[in-house]
């Protein structure tokens, strides 16, 4: 179902971002979605909207970071597919800098040899909107300098 809302949510933005307004999306062009995933996706956009993370202003995304250049090590385990899936949840305001960099972490330290692909990102993402324990905190796998090991 996350996965879903996930791709609901992207849709949505998309439309948004070439000027429509949510209230005017209609719900007969949603075919596939059932109420609770269409009311998640609604709920975490307006969320997002009412606390300035997701506007369409372009002076904002004229600020917004560039992503940085995978190294070869990353290239080796990320799919083009998924880093240009991350790129573009990235340019419409679904990840964040921060968030972005998370998902390159997963890749990098799966104990599997898969490499990772658009299901792979789309399941993280999910995680990342979905699972109240990422949000609003830094899960960075790695130390900071500043923790102890105990």
């Amino acid at each position: 179902m996350q996965n879903n809302v996930v791709d609901l949510i992207i849709y949505l933005v998309k439309r948004m971002h070439i000027g429509a307004q949510l209230k005017d999306i209609k719900l007969d062009k949603l075919r596939g979605y059932n109420n609770s995933e269409i009311s998640a996706a609604y709920s975490w956009l307006i969320q997002k909207h009412e606390s300035g993370e997701l506007s369409g202003n372009t002076n904002a995304k004229r600020s917004m970071p560039v992503p940085r250049v995978l190294h070869p090590n990353e290239r080796s385990r990320i799919s083009s597919d998924a880093y240009g899936y991350m790129l573009e949840l990235y340019y419409i305001g679904i990840l964040d800098a921060r968030r972005m960099e998370r998902l390159i972490e997963y890749s990098m330290l799966r104990l599997d040899t898969d490499i990772t692909d658009v299901p792979d990102v789309k399941e993280w993402v999910a995680g990342m909107i979905f699972d109240s324990e990422y949000l609003g905190s830094d899960r960075s796998l790695f130390l900071k300098g500043t923790e102890t090991i105990n």
